[in-house]
């Protein structure tokens, strides 16, 4: 939790994978979770759309999503797709701090 963020260049393809895998497996530790992600076609044609889910297992069972994140690949934004990965667990993660700090929401 308290570790600091990579520092990545745009071009840094494995540098972003890396920092993915280490995110997924600090997220799932630090707030123990079980992480689940998917990719499809958006409405749009050569657009994917990547969701990343978070639920609590319970006696081994992951019941429906505590939180989900989704965002689409390729957009306006200058990324690649392992950045685009990255960058969905990092929103994730902000998602998931917020809702322990704030169960019922921000006032």
């Amino acid at each position: 939790m308290g570790k600091s963020k990579p520092s990545l260049r745009s071009n840094d393809k494995e540098g972003f994978i890396r920092a993915f895998t280490d995110e997924w497996a600090d997220l799932e530790e630090s707030y123990g979770v079980t992480l689940v992600f998917g990719v499809k076609p958006s409405d749009r044609k050569g657009v994917l759309r990547l969701y990343v889910w978070a639920s609590e297992p319970v006696d081994g069972v992951l019941p429906p999503p505590r939180v989900e994140y989704s965002c689409e690949f390729p957009t306006a934004a200058v990324e690649s797709f392992e950045a685009c990965l990255y960058r969905c667990l990092v929103r994730l993660e902000r998602i998931v701090r917020d809702r322990q700090h704030f169960p019922m929401g921000k006032a």
